[in-house]
């Protein structure tokens, strides 16, 4: 028996997952590239005005993800493995049938769903194709990561990388054959987003039909309740994705007022930038909870400790890596998405330089969020993400900009991740004997 976690064992957990989750974003940032180079900056202004659907739809899915592998993986620790099988099961299920009625829903009321977004007449007709068809495969979307998610909790993150990896290279092709050949336009980079959500996920499910697997699929459990502790538990992550939805229009908003549809196509650059970044974060947190809920439920006090301290060493680490890596390469990494000397690409440089702070503290904030909602404590994980997000973010991108103008709206996030760090320091603070880490 051990009594320590070693960097090797963090490396074999988290590695695949972060490569998992960097090729989840890549499907975002793929589609943006070829947009922005073979349609135009407008075409790409359109994907972010859409992207809040699409950051709902991924919260549910991570929601239902994270907040059930916690619930299921606590009870396989405690040795409940008959009755995780059948929470697995009763999850799945559910995110079947609720994904196929939310996307018969958001068909019916797109209109209403374009309003809402608040979509300009001269991008209209390009954010309603692109919405229409990523609504097409809502059901895939919702499916792929909360699979990949329990691959990862049975000891099969190879597996879930795989799966990732051959959608993100389907991806990159269809967008060249649908974009580029095919000239489909932007309902083409919405088709090949969603055909690398949905091969994944039905390969991903095909695992679960064996007997021989950790989890596998069974009568589902009736409980309710395993739905509702699911979907509480991982509330945080479903705050996070609902809150970056609603950054996402803010920062739109902002954008038009003071710069224009340059200044839409700008800030989304910069969000895939930070998607690729936070993928990272959130690919290490999705590799190492499972692990802290089983020895929470193993109650096992050192292995617990080790992990949790080797973890929070680790992303800092990682963080200021980062940091100054995307300062220093800022100029290589815009022109991906557009020409330098054009106003799209100056206004992107000036304000990456200083929106690429917020990546000392994002990682901190999203592990924490995460260290919570892996001991089943959604309220105080969704209280990190809520004021990190809905509190800090949000005012900062309302006020600062009225005293500081242009560069008040890059360092809204920046702050706010610092705040976040604060408030995760106290938490931290207050629960360590509760939970023995």
């Amino acid at each position: 028996m051990e009594n320590k976690f070693r960097l090797s064992q963090i490396f074999k957990l988290v590695i695949p997952t972060i490569l998992m989750m960097s090729f989840m974003s890549l499907y975002t940032i793929i589609d943006g590239a070829f947009v922005s180079r073979l349609i135009g900056t407008d075409a790409l202004s359109a994907i972010n005005i859409a992207y809040p659907y699409v950051n709902f739809i991924l919260g549910i899915s991570i929601m239902l993800g994270t907040g059930g592998c916690a619930l299921v993986m606590k009870k396989v620790g405690e040795g409940k493995n008959d009755e995780a099988k059948k929470d697995f099961s009763l999850i799945i299920s559910f995110a079947f049938t609720f994904s196929v009625i939310l996307c018969f829903l958001s068909i019916l009321f797109i209109e209403q769903i374009l309003k809402l977004l608040g979509t300009t007449n001269s991008l209209y007709q390009y954010t309603k194709d692109y919405l229409f068809y990523m609504i097409i495969f809502v059901t895939p979307t919702v499916l792929k990561f909360i699979v990949e998610q329990f691959l990862v909790a049975t000891n099969k993150p190879k597996t879930a990388l795989f799966l990732s990896v051959s959608g993100g290279v389907l991806n990159i092709v269809l967008d060249y054959v649908f974009i580029a050949l095919l000239s489909w336009g932007i309902k083409g980079a919405a088709i090949a987003t969603g055909i690398g959500y949905a091969i994944p996920a039905i390969i991903g499910l095909s695992f679960f039909i064996k007997n021989s697997n950790l989890l596998h699929f069974k009568i589902p459990s009736k409980s309710p309740k395993v739905i509702l502790d699911s979907c509480f538990n991982g509330c945080s992550e479903m705050v996070s994705q609902l809150s970056s939805g609603i950054i996402t229009f803010l920062f739109n908003i902002v954008m038009l007022k003071y710069i224009g549809e340059d200044g839409v196509a700008s800030i989304t650059i910069v969000l895939y930038i930070q998607f690729l970044v936070t993928a990272i974060f959130l690919g290490y947190s999705i590799g190492v909870s499972p692990k802290i809920s089983f020895y929470y439920g193993n109650k096992d006090i050192n292995m617990l400790k080790s992990i949790v301290s080797l973890s929070l060493k680790f992303i800092w680490v990682i963080s200021v890596i980062i940091c100054i890596a995307i300062i220093l390469a800022s100029p290589l990494l815009v022109r991906f998405f557009t020409e330098p000397g054009t106003n799209v690409f100056n206004i992107t440089i000036e304000g990456l330089k200083i929106y690429s702070f917020s990546f000392l503290f994002v990682g901190t904030n999203i592990f924490m969020s995460g260290m919570f909602t892996a001991f089943s404590n959604g309220k105080i994980s969704a209280l990190i993400s809520f004021l990190k997000t809905l509190v800090f973010e949000s005012l900062g991108i309302i006020i600062f900009p009225l005293i500081l103008n242009i560069i008040g709206i890059w360092l809204a996030v920046p702050v706010a991740d610092f705040l976040g760090v604060i408030v995760c320091v106290y938490l931290y603070k207050k629960y360590k004997n509760v939970y023995n880490y």
